[in-house]
């Protein structure tokens, strides 16, 4: 018998067993970073919308360095064997689209396009999820994180009036109210995806029920 076979059979699975765990240091990495970067983009709650640029400028260098993070896990991955090990940094990538969106938002009151995830991320996002040729963000990944979106705007919406920005909740509910009608055009069969999305409801009630209250109070029209 040929034990060349067995030795080529065991380079391979030690060849296997180095990528994983290079793919799982990079996205321990990545993962570091994001911390960081929520960390800071959470004082936003604390603030006045006049003072939010302060806030999103500081992130700068932590978004600069996320999209290393990426990079340095791309180089890593073959087209190939992107979706065989997609599920490790799925998370990571998820929470880093959910940074970029809710700093889009923060910056510009609207909503971070595809075309914003790549210029914030340095990667395209997979819109039609077709065949894989290079590494990118799945549409999956990103519409997760315009799902955590809405958990932001409910925080806003009530820290809105802790810091004395009373007229900012009408705005929220109008915006929030508009993506919620935009989702419910899309036939979701991602079942994380989908049961996310569900919950969404009680994050619209929570922004409505801070204007009732504002109106009950008479501090809004």
């Amino acid at each position: 018998m040929d034990v060349q076979l067995f030795v080529d059979l065991q380079d391979r699975l030690d060849e296997a067993s180095t990528l994983f765990e290079s793919i799982k240091a990079a996205v321990k990495d990545l993962n570091k970073t994001c911390r960081l970067t929520s960390a800071k983009l959470a004082k936003a709650h604390a603030v006045p919308q006049s003072k939010t640029s302060e806030i999103t400028d500081s992130v700068n260098p932590q978004f600069a360095e996320i999209k290393q993070k990426i990079n340095d896990l791309s180089s890593l991955i073959q087209p190939v064997t992107f979706y065989k090990y997609n599920d490790m940094w799925s998370h990571g990538m998820q929470t880093a689209c959910a940074l970029t969106v809710f700093t889009v938002y923060l910056k510009h009151g609207r909503l971070a396009s595809p075309s914003d995830i790549e210029e914030y991320l340095g990667r395209k996002v997979n819109v039609s999820n077709g065949e894989v040729t290079e590494f990118v963000i799945t549409i999956e990944e990103y519409l997760h994180g315009v799902v955590s979106l809405f958990g932001e705007l409910s925080r806003l919406a009530v820290n809105a009036v802790i810091v004395g920005d009373v007229g900012r909740p009408l705005e929220i509910s109008r915006f929030a109210s508009e993506l919620y009608a935009g989702f419910q055009l899309l036939n979701l069969k991602n079942d994380m995806l989908r049961r996310r999305f569900d919950s969404i409801k009680y994050d619209i009630k929570k922004i409505e029920e801070v204007q009732y209250d504002l109106r009950v109070r008479g501090l809004t029209s």
